[in-house]
C-alpha cells in the first residue's frame, strides 16, 4: 500500500506577528485520491474559482475580488461546497464504539503550536528544537508514519506546499547519515520528498483549509463550514502549548543533537 500525503501551513512562525502556527496534512491511497480529485475540481468549476486559498478568499483577495464578482455570501457558498466534499472522503473513525467499522477514506491532521509557549519551553528544555517549524514537520510526519503503520502502508510519498520551510526538516533528516541509521524503519519507506503549487494541487489546498480552519480555532464567530471541519477536532486536531512542550521523550534532544543537522534560525 502506497500513502500520498500532502502539507500545507497555516500562519509563519514568528511570535511577533502570529499566535499560532499550524501545519495540516492529508493523506490517502491513489485510488482514495482518484475518488477525491474529479470532485474537488467539479465545485471548482461550478463556482467559477480557479481554486481554492482560505486566506485570500475570506479577504476578497487574489482571484476572489469584487472587481471579479465575489463577495462574501458567495465565498462562504464556495467553501462550503468544499468542505461538503471534504467530508464525503474523509475517514471517519467509529470512537464511540470501536467494535463498529468506521469509514476508511482521507485522514487529516493538523499540528498547531502556541509560538510564545514554544518560545519559552525552548528555554527551559534541554536540547530543544530552536525553530518551531521542525517540531511540526518532524511530529506531522511521525504521526502519518505511525497511522500508516496501522494501516498496513509499505511506501510514503510527502508532497510540501512550494517556499514553506518544512520540506526541508523532512530532506535534513532524510539526506544525513545519522538520522537514516536512527529512522530506518521510517525513512526507508519514504519514496518521494517534493514540493507543488498549491494553485494546481487540490489535496494541497484541502490541506491549506484544515490549516485556516484549525489555527484560528479559538477566534469568534467561527464559520459554519469551519465548525464541519472542526467536528472532527478528536482524532484530528494537535495542540500545543507550554505543557505539552515541557514533556518531550526522554533522550530525544540528546539523539537529535547528535545527529549535527543543519542549523536554522530560532523562531522569534
Amino acid at each position: 500500500m502506497v500513502i500520498k500525503s500532502f502539507f500545507d501551513g497555516g500562519n509563519q512562525a514568528d511570535s511577533t506577528q502570529y499566535e499560532v502556527a499550524s501545519l495540516a496534512s492529508i493523506s490517502g491511497t491513489p485510488d482514495q485520491w482518484r475518488r477525491f480529485t474529479p470532485d474537488w475540481k467539479a465545485v471548482l468549476k461550478r463556482h467559477s474559482a480557479p481554486w481554492l486559498h482560505a486566506t485570500d478568499a475570506l479577504t476578497l483577495n487574489g482571484p476572489y475580488t469584487q472587481r471579479r464578482g465575489w463577495d462574501k455570501t458567495r465565498v462562504n457558498e464556495f467553501i462550503s461546497d468544499c468542505v461538503s466534499v471534504i467530508n464525503n472522503h474523509l475517514t471517519i473513525p467509529n470512537i464511540a464504539d470501536r467494535r463498529k467499522p468506521g469509514r476508511v477514506g482521507l485522514f487529516p491532521h493538523v499540528i498547531s503550536i502556541v509560538l510564545k509557549d514554544f518560545n519559552k519551553a525552548r528555554d527551559v528544555v534541554p536540547n530543544f528544537t530552536q525553530d518551531a517549524t521542525e517540531l511540526l514537520a518532524v511530529q506531522s510526519a511521525f504521526l502519518i508514519f505511525e497511522r500508516g503503520k496501522a494501516g498496513g502502508a509499505h511506501f510514503y510519498y510527502f508532497t510540501f506546499d512550494q517556499n514553506e520551510p518544512y520540506m526541508g526538516h523532512i530532506l535534513d533528516r532524510k539526506n544525513n547519515r545519522k538520522a537514516r541509521r536512527h529512522l530506518a524503519p521510517y525513512l526507508d519507506r519514504l519514496q518521494h520528498i517534493g514540493q507543488s503549487d498549491m494553485r494546481n494541487v487540490p489535496a494541497l489546498q484541502v490541506a491549506d483549509l484544515f490549516a485556516w480552519s484549525y489555527s484560528h480555532k479559538n477566534h469568534r464567530p467561527l464559520y459554519d463550514w469551519q465548525k464541519s471541519l472542526l467536528k472532527h477536532r478528536q482524532w484530528v486536531d494537535d495542540w500545543y502549548d507550554y505543557d505539552a512542550m515541557i514533556k518531550p521523550i526522554p533522550g530525544a534532544g540528546d539523539i537529535i543533537k547528535s545527529w549535527r543537522l543543519p542549523k536554522r534560525k530560532p523562531t522569534r
